[in-house]
């Protein structure tokens, strides 16, 4: 029951994330890199602070995957939704991450079944239900690549977190090896931020980001590679429904389909072979 609760949060974590980034890009005041560095900077220094009470003498360690995995999904998730449209880029993104973690597991000889496979299909169709048909079709080929680029760092990030055995060290060092790589892009193109979006910045890096890591980080190690990227296809069905439970957004049939299909391929992808 704890690990189904901690991961319930981790996904509304991510879930909240997207919501907090597209709202601080909105108005155009806030830019997508100054957004990410703010971000990074400030789940850095909150989780700091909290492994500091325990122990105000602990550095941390360098390990250079993890943090640049992490600042390549950062930048380039911020930079591709500001000028791609929310539903292609969810679909880019969730598609790239399944691509990503299963390629990642078949390479370290976890064994996938047809099941997951098919589980990951149907709820990955849940996706497209939801977004495709209110979509106007444009292809953008920077944009996509940006965002297949800011899938792949994610998906390598969550699939280290497989060896994690200090989630709150691990993340906190890892979000602050982050920084220096994300103030190249900072440094070198400041975009501006507003009062809002510095807020929104500041409570995605803290708490979206920041305490959303450390769950995630927390449950990977008893997750299957492939099975924690098919929960990742609930983030922007989550996302839609707090849309119509707290923005007053319609809710639609598209949405009540993709639900039934993301809840059911999860579903599928937990059958087991025969004999196993």
């Amino acid at each position: 029951m704890r690990l189904y609760i901690l991961t319930f949060l981790a996904l509304l974590a991510f879930a909240a994330n997207s919501i907090l980034n597209r709202w601080a890009l909105l108005d155009g005041a806030t830019g997508p890199i100054t957004f990410a560095f703010v971000r990074v900077l400030s789940g850095a220094i909150f989780l700091w602070l909290i492994v500091a009470v325990n122990d105000h003498k602990w550095r941390p360690k360098f390990h250079i995957f993890p943090s640049v995995s992490l600042s390549i999904y950062i930048i380039c998730f911020s930079i591709a939704y500001l000028n791609l449209g929310i539903g292609i880029g969810a679909v880019v993104l969730f598609g790239a991450v399944q691509f990503t973690m299963f390629g990642l597991a078949a390479l370290t000889s976890e064994e996938i079944t047809l099941w997951r496979i098919l589980g990951a299909i149907i709820s990955f169709s849940g996706v497209c239900v939801l977004f495709f048909p209110n979509e106007t079709f444009e292809i953008k080929i920077n944009e996509m690549l940006i965002m297949i680029l800011a899938a792949a760092g994610w998906g390598v990030y969550s699939f280290l977190g497989k060896n994690a055995k200090e989630p709150l060290l691990e993340t906190t060092q890892n979000l602050i090896w982050a920084i220096p790589f994300v103030s190249i892009f900072f440094f070198i193109s400041p975009d501006g931020v507003g009062v809002k979006g510095l807020i929104l910045a500041i409570l995605s890096g803290a708490i979206t980001s920041g305490l959303g890591y450390v769950v995630w980080y927390s449950i990977l190690p008893f997750l299957k590679t492939s099975f924690a990227a098919i929960l990742q296809l609930s983030v922007p069905l989550m996302a839609a429904i707090a849309g119509v439970l707290f923005f007053s957004e319609e809710m639609t049939m598209e949405l009540v389909f993709a639900t039934i299909l993301v809840i059911l391929g999860t579903f599928v992808s937990l059958i087991k072979r025969q004999g196993k």
